[in-house]
């Protein structure tokens, strides 16, 4: 009897032990989590193509308005420009987001004026300026109130910009229903629209979600007046 209950107990603890290892074994086999990456922030980070994009897209802009200017098309029309991916720092701008930014994190205008410490990117302001020479208004694709303090810093810089009327809280890099945007447009009033996202621009060209671009038509209707800048969060 006594050799009967030894044996049962040494087949349960083998049978214990080889119940662990294969546990141990699933779990070694089992995948690894997969890790989501922010591939716009992966690129803005390892190169230095983002930047390089940024000055030659805001070349393009000075060239654009200098064209319109010397056809004398700017007075009384407006330039919209995305104050948080193209006013502040573009070099602290991108060690802010390599810092900080995660895939699916929702952004704060105020989180990167601050980080930026109210710097704002010399090229930007300068083509500021020359919008102010050309009698052209300079409205901020922002709501008043994410606009107020960016209005403040530029005031200090004898540049007087003006925040858009939005139905909604832009959603950055996907849409924002910009209704200043839309008035502009309809009478024909818009000399450039400078963004990171064609969503930001949808009142400009009056289509909704990226299924509603055709990029060849897009082109043909905008393609003098629209400028898209790299991204370094979202696209």
């Amino acid at each position: 009897m006594k050799l009967h209950i030894t044996a049962v107990l040494t087949i349960s603890a083998l049978a214990l032990a080889s119940c662990g290892t294969q546990k141990e074994a699933a779990e070694a086999a089992a995948p690894a989590p997969v890790v989501k990456v922010n591939e716009a922030l992966d690129w803005s980070k390892k190169t230095s193509e983002a930047r390089y994009l940024y000055s030659q897209s805001m070349q393009l802009a000075t060239d654009r308005l200098q064209q319109q200017m010397d056809r004398g098309n700017t007075v009384g029309k407006a330039v919209f420009i995305e104050p948080a991916f193209l006013l502040f720092n573009q070099n602290m701008t991108y060690e802010y987001f390599g810092n900080f930014g995660q895939v699916g994190d929702e952004f704060m205008v105020g989180e990167l004026r601050g980080y930026c410490r109210n710097q704002y990117e010399p090229m930007a302001i300068d083509f500021l300026r020359m919008c102010r020479e050309a009698g052209a208004e300079i409205i901020l694709m922002a709501p008043e109130k994410e606009a107020t303090e960016i209005m403040q810093d530029l005031q200090k810089q004898d540049l007087q910009v003006f925040p858009s009327m939005m139905t909604s809280q832009p959603q950055y890099g996907k849409y924002a229903e910009n209704i200043t945007l839309r008035e502009y447009a309809q009478g024909n009033r818009v000399a450039l629209v400078l963004t990171t996202s064609l969503g930001e621009a949808s009142e400009f060209t009056m289509s909704r979600g990226p299924k509603g671009f055709e990029l060849n038509e897009l082109q043909k209707t905008f393609g003098n007046k629209l400028i898209l800048f790299p991204n370094p969060a979202f696209n």
